[in-house]
């Protein structure tokens, strides 16, 4: 691939709601550029972006796929994204490395969830947006329909650059409004005829939306406009570029991926009106209290984003980037800010789906990747040494489902670290981590298709059987009332014995406070040297609970009394009689379970409040408070964690998928009775399994 100055690049990531056609859109235009001889099919699994063993067996795109293509002295860097929320981090990586993003609907479907999060995201990164309009072929399809519910959800005026001719099964093309031509397309050639009779009307029509539209935010073009003087092809083309970066409104192309039509608009759309690097504001989001973006520029020294991480079995670990100033070359050192290493750049890369090629330099604004740095990760920032630039990592939400991994023996535990640790280097909104509480390993993720795909990978990189469940709620054990007691061991087999005797008060300290010990013994009737064990025994015998096997919080133990032998007493038989000491008193000071209670943030359409509200007030929940925010509403309440572990799939279904909450740890407080004798009976029963 030739070099390219930042001029003449494109970075355009095609995002929207799963299922709307962006692999497909992305299949024709490899197919028109001739850089496929057939065109891939995602239900084939031979696509040139869905390369992944997951998304060819799912027949859904899971990763952020980058495609260097050329077009007409210009390189384009594709970005086919996810669909699913699921893989959040692909999705706003990708957006935020992008300089436009290609909203991609399904013409039967409309404005779905995919694409109102990628609005989002778009607008949290200062990116500009357009929209295609895809699946016209199908039936009920409905371009005009769809046009409005683009207006109607972001509240932008949606002016389209081309038409459909035909409907539904007799679509068969598109109308440039730039050119006021049909577009006739094919992968040896494009041409342009005169519209259809029957359409000259509408297009007319709509070209003098998009003339005005473009003529708005430009004072020459305006006073051309209203002294009805044509405009030429170049100024619709300036006032389209500038209507979208002053975000007045959004482009609006259309076609079907399917039968490759409204593939050339398409290109010319991104080569004409999508910017350059250097005409974007900047990079957002720079670790400098002083300024929020940086711009981009070929003068500055070096600097790039790592926003992708691949563990690639051939090239070995890939690391995808943005120049963000400067350039960089092959055979370079290069600096991570994060790590405090240097880094030798062996091999840069621009990247076709699997396909890699070798580049001798990279632009500012351009995208790449580099095989096998030693230190760099995810979100890091690579630098020429001396430059002190360093930005933000992406903002990406917290994890909203967990499951805990399950498996047969000691040794698939042990192969599942490493593999564990290769799975969270390429997906930072995965966590993994050992629960020593209720001894488990537990999985944490965006969704339950994002913890289905991890599972496959672990299994794969890990060559063992894996399996998930539900984790289990991590339950505390406390005491509600004060009592005293004694704890004696004595042990006595021919020779030196072994003597302790310990009495002890328990009584219940506030929510949170934790355990105290107090030596209130007099006299010495036990020496102060055993005061240590002795509390080291309490201490263990709180780890394995009093009722259900939980650890016990919140108590305070005085020593008080006892007795020693002045042979036979020692540390082992002082720590042990503390421990029974615990025991014997806990089972008398009216022991309870406490269960962790979260606190809730739920973000969703206003029109599931009902529903949403509901549904918690059956998961023993307490609302705190609701407030409206446009045409959502956000839910604060406090819900028992062993309520929550099915609610990423429950708010997915009560909102078609709108909906999104955040969760974090508030306090313990006790279980309701008949839930206690539940807990009871479970723990009796797994430990009688594992003996």
């Amino acid at each position: 691939m030739k070099e390219y100055t930042s001029e003449n690049i494109r970075n355009i990531a095609l995002a929207g709601h799963s299922g709307s056609g962006k692999t497909t859109l992305t299949e024709a235009i490899l197919y028109y550029l001739k850089y496929t001889d057939r065109l891939g099919r995602v239900d084939a699994g031979n696509t040139v972006s869905d390369y992944d063993p997951e998304e060819i067996s799912r027949k859904v795109s899971i990763n952020a796929s980058l495609l260097s293509l050329e077009y007409k002295g210009h390189k384009i860097n594709l970005l086919d994204l996810p669909g699913y929320r699921d893989f959040v981090n692909e999705i706003k990586n990708g957006i935020r490395v992008a300089d436009t993003v290609l909203i991609v609907l399904d013409a039967v479907s409309g404005v779905e969830v995919g694409a109102e999060f990628v609005w989002e995201y778009a607008e949290e990164y200062d990116i500009p947006r357009a929209f295609f309009i895809n699946k016209l072929d199908k039936e009920h399809a409905d371009f005009e329909s769809v046009l409005a519910g683009i207006k109607e959800e972001f509240g932008k005026n949606a002016v389209p650059l081309t038409l459909p001719i035909g409907k539904e099964a007799s679509f068969s093309g598109v109308i440039d409004l730039i050119r006021m031509k049909k577009v006739v397309e094919s992968r040896e050639k494009v041409s342009y005829e005169p519209i259809p009779e029957e359409q000259k009307e509408q297009a007319e029509q709509w070209r003098q939306v998009l003339i005005e539209a473009a003529a708005e935010g430009d004072d020459e073009l305006t006073m051309k406009y209203l002294e009805d003087q044509p405009l030429t092809d170049e100024e619709i083309l300036r006032g389209i570029k500038e209507g979208m970066r002053d975000r007045r409104f959004v482009p609006v192309l259309c076609g079907s991926a399917y039968n490759c039509l409204g593939i050339y608009p398409l290109l010319d759309f991104i080569l004409n009106c999508v910017p350059s690097p250097l005409e974007m504001p900047g990079f957002v989001n720079v670790e400098d209290s002083s300024k929020k973006v940086a711009e981009y520029d070929p003068q500055k020294p070096f600097s790039a984003y790592v926003f992708k991480t691949v563990s690639d079995p051939y090239a070995g670990r890939l690391s995808f980037f943005k120049v963000i100033t400067g350039e960089i070359m092959a055979d370079s050192i290069v600096f991570n800010v994060n790590k405090n290493k240097e880094e030798k750049i062996s091999h840069l890369l621009s990247i076709r789906g699997k396909k890699q090629e070798n580049v001798h330099k990279l632009s500012t604004g351009d995208i790449g990747a580099v095989a096998k740095l030693s230190a760099t990760a995810t979100a890091d920032t690579l630098v020429a040494p001396g430059n002190t630039v360093k930005y933000a990592p992406t903002k990406l939400p917290a994890y909203t489902c967990q499951m805990a991994l399950v498996t047969d023996s000691k040794t698939a535990e042990e192969k599942i670290g490493m593999a564990m640790h290769r799975l969270t280097e390429q997906d930072p909104t995965l966590q993994i981590w050992r629960d020593h509480e209720v001894r488990q390993t537990i999985i944490a993720g965006m969704g339950d298709t994002h913890l289905d795909v991890a599972l496959s990978r672990l299994r794969t990189f890990a060559n063992v059987e894996i399996r998930m469940e539900t984790p289990r709620v991590p339950y505390k054990e406390t005491i509600t009332k004060t009592a005293k007691g004694q704890g004696k061991y004595k042990r006595q087999s021919g020779g030196r014995g072994q003597y302790g005797d310990v009495w002890l008060e328990l009584s219940p300290l506030p929510r949170g406070e934790g355990f105290q010990f107090e030596w209130k013994i007099v006299g010495g009737v036990i020496p102060s040297k055993y005061q240590p064990s002795i509390e080291k025994g309490i201490r263990e015998a709180m780890e394995k609970g009093i009722i259900a096997g939980y650890p016990v919080v919140d108590v305070k133990a005085v020593c008080y009394d006892g007795s020693h032998h002045s042979v036979d007493s020692s540390d082992i038989a002082f720590k042990i009689a503390g421990s029974m000491a615990f025991r014997n008193v806990a089972q008398q000071a009216n022991p309870i379970v406490l269960e962790p209670i979260m606190n809730l943030k739920v973000i969703a359409p206003e029109s599931n409040m009902g529903d949403i509200l509901g549904n918690l007030s059956g998961k023993r929940g307490r609302i705190l408070g609701q407030e409206l925010k446009g045409n959502k509403v956000i839910i604060h309440a406090q819900v028992p964690l062993g309520e929550m572990f099915e609610y990423s799939r429950e708010l997915r279904s009560m909102t078609q998928g709108r909906g999104t909450y955040e969760m974090e740890f508030s306090h313990y407080e006790p279980v309701p009775p008949q839930l206690q004798e539940k807990i009871i009976a479970e723990a009796e029963q797994r430990k009688a399994q594992e003996e």
